[in-house]
């Protein structure tokens, strides 16, 4: 397995608005947010493949990387590139970049226990 292939194959999903969550034993596709109920964004995978005529199950028994190769598949078939082609075909300095390791300063603030998150 390459790993760097990997990496961008699952970074390319998230910019298609999804991410794998195991769960149950399954591998499940799963928006970033509720896709269905938000204003039609033409870069969310539910909305190529919805466009394209293509469905897609979400549950996977597979395992991450089958995961990964059905939704190739069905971007294939919905006329898409695949993940890792779409993220070696986008421009990183608009959308996804990998940019220098490092923390990023003033990004992280210490509160009361039971208080802060992602905000």
């Amino acid at each position: 397995m390459n790993t760097e292939e990997l990496a961008k194959r699952l970074l390319a999903l998230g910019q298609y608005g999804c991410h794998l969550h195991g769960q149950d034993g399954h591998i499940w596709i799963e928006p970033a947010y509720n896709q269905c109920d938000e204003e039609e964004n033409h870069s969310d995978l539910h909305y190529i493949l919805k466009k394209a005529g293509v469905g897609l199950n979400n549950k996977i028994y597979g395992g991450v990387l089958e995961a990964l190769d059905t939704i190739d598949e069905a971007l294939r078939l919905a006329g898409v590139p695949s993940l890792l082609n779409g993220f070696s075909g986008w421009d990183h300095n608009d959308s996804l970049f990998l940019g220098e390791p490092g923390i990023g300063e003033g990004r992280i603030d210490t509160y009361e226990k039971g208080t802060g998150g992602l905000n």
